[in-house]
C-alpha cells in the first residue's frame, strides 16, 4: 500500500505533497516539517493512497 503526505489548509482543502512506500517514511516527513516549527492554519497529514476507489498497491 502506498501513502500520501497531504497537507490540509485551514478551509478544508487538501493537497498531496509526496507518495511514499511506507506509512513511517511518511510520518519522518512530517516529524521533519514539525521540527522546524508548527505552520498556522495548516495541517499535515498521512493518509492511503486510493485511485477510483481502490487503495494503491506497490507491483
Amino acid at each position: 500500500m502506498f501513502w500520501e503526505l497531504r497537507i490540509q489548509y485551514a478551509n478544508g482543502n487538501e493537497k498531496v505533497l509526496r507518495t511514499c512506500k511506507n506509512r513511517e517514511t511518511a510520518l519522518r516527513y512530517i516529524d521533519a516539517i514539525y521540527s522546524q516549527g508548527y505552520p498556522m492554519h495548516v495541517a499535515f497529514l498521512v493518509r492511503p493512497a486510493f485511485l477510483d476507489g481502490q487503495a494503491l498497491q506497490p507491483a
